[in-house]
């Protein structure tokens, strides 16, 4: 190194040297991150490529009850029905006395005057006007009233309110059925399109090694063009239907999701799969279920009972009420300190009873009967009219989950036949006994037929839980449900 007016010079081939280890230093960490290496021993990349959320693995049981405990509809009917126990319980405060407490306090800035007549001056020396009263005033009144007899409107009120409350608590038990039914239709589905999905992979893989052979066979020259394009365009068709039937699971997800009350991000792990289970019992049973079991059948029954104690409500407001009441009242007036004297005090008290007997109203009360009457009939109508349709998607739904079974019944066979008439294709396309086409048709209908299963299981599942639904065979007792939130 060379010394030059008082500092040390470098000579330039140190520094290029120490350019050059730098330029590599800061090349190899910029290959480090783009390669999701570690440097200076932190992980890289986002935060979800390095934590994962646990798999959560759910059966249709457990789908069920995530449901019942998270959906909003069900909430709200729970909340209707303390709305309802509110109202009951509001009706049956009219049959308790009511007792209130008023009070008052006034300040006089001028007195209230009495005036005199003219021929009564001279006795008060002249004067016309006198002041009366004190400076301050304070009246404190406790009162009741009880309704004595009140023609049936307490009555009436009461059992209307009942009867709302009772159809409000099997509201949500066909609240619950609804979304029982919504949690299996979404557990179904994902497991048919999971089938989907694994029929779709099979169909590509048996393609795909169609292709490989007739590429081979077409390398070799035993196989025409032709042939080879028929392999190509077959296994390229494939492609799609695999990519649509992963979307479909992850459709099916979500669905699966919203109805759980999950996040959207949690993975799914599927416990239960398709099965058939028994068949229905015999349509006759099922109908005669459903009329003594259907909660909302059972709830619109219990709204035209509200509908005909409204009617004798608005009956009983014709006739007269009678009521008792009673109050005690202290008043007192004063001008000197800040309270009252005892001996400026005054005490009163009353005992009352009191009727009051509609005569003439301008037809009013006879227009509320009618439109309470016309109410009720709207009810029974409505009544009928879903007891009729129930029925009628009792036997529909009977009968769908009865072709289910019937088309269900052979369908594993052909499967097995597909498949093994499948592999024997293979075994002679290999040994050069079949056309590719042959290969191919089996391939296709080995497909065919697993997804013809599949969907049979799936319309067996699927109607089931749909005369479930319209039969309301859950297994809530009248006793139970009206027992809930007494």
């Amino acid at each position: 190194m060379i010394m030059e007016k008082g500092y040390m010079k470098v000579p330039w081939i140190v520094l290029a040297s120490v350019v050059a280890v730098l330029v590599l230093l800061v090349w190899g960490w910029g290959i480090a991150r783009a390669a999701g290496r570690p440097v200076s021993g932190r992980p890289t990349g986002p935060p979800d490529a390095v934590e994962t959320r646990d798999v959560l693995a759910l059966s249709l049981e457990g789908a069920t009850e995530l449901a019942l405990e998270n959906d909003e509809l069900l909430m709200r009917a729970a909340e209707g029905v303390k709305g309802a126990i509110a109202g009951m319980r509001e009706a049956k405060s009219g049959r308790l006395p009511s007792l209130s407490v008023s009070g008052y306090y006034g300040r006089n800035i001028r007195k209230p005057v009495m005036f005199l007549p003219s021929d009564m001056a001279d006795a008060f020396g002249g004067v016309t006007r006198i002041e009366i009263g004190e400076d301050n005033d304070i009246s404190l009144n406790t009162a009741m009233t009880w309704n004595i007899w009140t023609a049936g409107r307490l009555s009436a009120g009461i059992g209307a309110t009942a009867s709302i409350l009772e159809a409000m608590k099997y509201s949500e038990v066909a609240t619950r059925d609804y979304v029982r039914f919504a949690v299996k239709q979404a557990y179904y589905d994902i497991l048919l399109s999971m089938e989907s999905l694994d029929i779709a992979k099979k169909a590509l893989a048996a393609t795909e090694e169609v292709l490989r052979i007739t590429r081979v066979g077409f390398d070799q020259g035993t196989v025409s063009r032709f042939h080879m394009l028929r392999a190509e365009v077959e296994y390229e068709n494939r492609v799609p239907q695999l990519i649509e039937a992963g979307n479909m699971v992850r459709q099916a997800e979500i669905m699966l999701r919203r109805r759980c009350g999950l996040k959207q991000d949690t993975p799914l792990d599927l416990t239960d799969r398709l099965v058939a289970g028994v068949r229905p019992d015999d349509m006759g049973y099922q109908i005669s279920m459903m009329r003594s079991g259907s909660p909302e059948i059972m709830a619109l029954q219990q709204q035209v009972e509200a509908m005909r104690h409204s009617l004798d409500l608005e009956k009983a407001e014709r006739w007269p009420v009678l009521q008792f009441g009673a109050n005690f009242l202290v008043q007192s007036q004063w001008s000197e300190g800040y309270l009252p004297e005892s001996k400026n005090l005054a005490r009163s008290s009353a005992l009352t009873l009191g009727f009051q007997i509609p005569i003439f109203d301008g037809f009013k009360a006879k227009s509320r009967i009618d439109g309470a009457r016309a109410e009720l009939r709207s009810a029974e109508i409505e009544l009928e009219r879903v007891e009729n349709e129930k029925e009628m998607n009792v036997r529909v739904s009977w009968l769908m989950l009865e072709d289910a079974f019937s088309a269900l019944a052979g369908r594993q066979k052909a499967v097995d036949l597909a498949e093994e008439a499948h592999r024997l294709a293979l075994v002679r396309l290999k040994n050069g006994l079949a056309t590719h086409v042959e290969s191919l048709d089996a391939e296709l209908a080995m497909t065919t037929a697993s997804a013809q299963l599949a969907q049979a299981l799936y319309s067996c599942n699927i109607a089931r839980a749909q005369l479930e639904l319209v039969t309301g065979i859950y297994g809530y007792s009248e006793k139970e449900i009206l027992g809930e939130g007494e």
